[in-house]
């Protein structure tokens, strides 16, 4: 399990960075006034300048895809549905495209069987 933030030593690093680089000294000879480590001193600013690391909130349950309605190699004319495999040998055949957020629950149903929501 990781460690809480401390906000109060990440704001002392992050003053401490400033002004090592406004002062006219070296990392080692700015550490050694600080009385840190320079060790300490690179691993901060190495946690302190990266990205934060982020996860999606939600991930959207569809996105939105581009049927090309063009005529198949074979000459036969494009379909007009669509056709979704879903886990546990469930496939769902629709004959034109559905409401998103209809369809959104209904997947959502039929992949968690203990779900008793109705998808209308």
């Amino acid at each position: 399990m990781a460690r809480p933030k401390d906000l109060g030593l990440e704001h002392t690093w992050r003053l401490r960075l400033r002004r090592q680089a406004t002062s006219s000294l070296s990392i080692p000879d700015f550490c050694r006034r600080e009385g840190v480590s320079t060790a300490s001193f690179y691993a901060w600013k190495r946690r302190l300048i990266a990205p934060p690391v982020t996860t999606p909130s939600d991930p959207p349950l569809f996105v939105p895809i581009r049927l090309d309605p063009s005529i198949r190699p074979d000459g036969t004319p494009p379909a007009l549905g669509f056709e979704i495999e879903l886990p546990h040998r469930v496939r769902l055949r629709c004959a034109a495209a559905p409401d998103p957020v209809w369809l959104g629950r209904l997947v959502a149903a039929l992949a968690d069987p203990t779900s008793r929501e109705d998808p209308r």
